[in-house]
């Protein structure tokens, strides 16, 4: 037993600095040629290139060779020894390994395809095998994070479907990463409100310490449009759900959680309590008002109050459901 929690726990500790150590490797080597003005090689007169790192194919390849060698050598043994009798273990094994070999070389061929073309308007996009098409900018409805343990971004459409995606390690993503911020995510932040089913536009609310409007923005995972209520305090845009903010000022919720960064939360005095965190954030706040908080903050960041509380529940209330 403990040989088995000792070996899964080294395991564990190389895969955490081997991650640490290509990443913190790679980063220093593009922070060194960014010092040294370096540009990357621009294909096609794009204005970002981005392909995986070299080491990145080659690595997968080495190995399915490897794998390929092995599992030949092995399927060569079992076949001279067959008339004596063969393991049928050693069997799978040798079909285990050629498959494997022969996918991993499909896989790095298919990885040196790989590209991004940043355009002035659009992108062009060749991922894997498959044919390099076209994405016009309009077409990107969100640009989400990708959870792994090195990063990157995938791009989707209205739909939820991917358009494609870019590992964090690939040279040229952060080139890419702030021309997508820049043409993409931006102009979303501050595009128009949306508009009833009868085409009328449905006027933004307008406070004191902030205002809000209602429109639709990529939410969830599926990265689909939804109905939002955008919050805008200074530079920041705190995206909640319409329904949730709708319990919160009928009394049926006493905190709204936003659904984008930054981590945020709306909340009613009256219905949060007294002895937790929030209680406390909001101590002393009239009960007919409404605070928005950010994460790790010990006050509220905006704070609705009298007229500006009473209008902007009255503006909650007209919204389209």
């Amino acid at each position: 037993m403990w040989i088995t929690i000792t070996s899964v726990g080294i395991a564990m500790v190389a895969a955490f600095v081997i991650t640490r150590s290509v990443t913190a490797a790679t980063k220093h080597s593009d922070r060194r040629r960014r010092e040294r003005g370096e540009t990357l090689p621009s294909e096609g007169g794009a204005l970002v290139t981005v392909r995986l790192r070299t080491f990145q194919w080659v690595l997968i390849r080495v190995v399915a060779i490897v794998f390929v060698v092995v599992g030949a050598l092995l399927s060569l043994g079992t076949a001279t020894t067959i008339s004596t009798g063969v393991e049928p273990s050693l069997v799978v094994v040798a079909i285990v390994l050629l498959l494997a070999g022969i996918g991993g070389i499909v896989l790095s061929r298919s990885m040196r395809r790989t590209r991004v073309l940043a355009m002035e308007d659009h992108l062009l996009v060749r991922q894997g095998l498959h044919q390099e098409r076209r994405v016009d900018l309009g077409e990107i409805a969100a640009v989400l994070p990708i959870a792994n343990q090195y990063g990157g971004l995938q791009a989707r459409d209205v739909t939820g479907k991917r358009l494609f995606s870019v590992m964090g390690l690939a040279r040229g993503y952060a080139e890419l990463e702030a021309y997508l911020q820049e043409r993409v995510v931006r102009p979303r932040a501050t595009a128009q409100a949306a508009l009833r089913p009868n085409g009328v536009p449905i006027p933004p609310w307008r406070g004191v310490a902030c205002s809000a409007d209602w429109t639709t923005a990529p939410l969830g995972p599926g990265g689909r449009l939804r109905p939002v209520i955008r919050l805008f305090v200074g530079g920041d845009v705190v995206a909640l759900h319409p329904g949730e903010v709708r319990a919160l000022i009928d009394g049926r919720a006493g905190v709204v959680e936003s659904d984008s960064q930054p981590l945020a939360f709306f909340a009613s005095p009256a219905l949060v309590a007294p002895t937790s965190l929030g209680g406390r954030q909001l101590a002393g706040l009239p009960p007919e008002s409404l605070a928005l908080l950010y994460d790790a903050q010990d006050a509220p960041a905006v704070v609705l109050r009298d007229s500006d509380a009473v209008t902007f529940r009255a503006w909650v209330s007209g919204l389209p459901r």
